[in-house]
């Protein structure tokens, strides 16, 4: 295990490449999960519209926000 003050620049040099190491591995880590996000977000929304979808068909259903928006009323304000 590398000590956390390094009395020989053998131990430093164990510290910088742990240190080095670890935030390599959180970039990539990073890196992949940006890389990921529009797809998840295209999946999420194509879900969303078929749920809605498939309630306006069954039940008639018409989301709040379009009934407010339809009525020209505004939406209520959270308190």
């Amino acid at each position: 295990m590398v000590v956390c003050f390094p009395s020989t620049p053998k131990k430093l040099a164990m510290t910088i490449a742990c240190f080095l190491s670890g935030a390599a591995i959180i970039a990539v880590g990073v890196h992949l999960s940006y890389l990921n996000v529009e797809p998840q977000r295209a999946r999420t929304l194509a879900r969303d519209n078929f749920v809605r979808e498939t309630l306006k068909k069954k039940h008639g259903y018409i989301p709040p926000m379009q009934v407010w928006s339809t009525a020209g009323n505004d939406p209520p304000q959270k308190a």
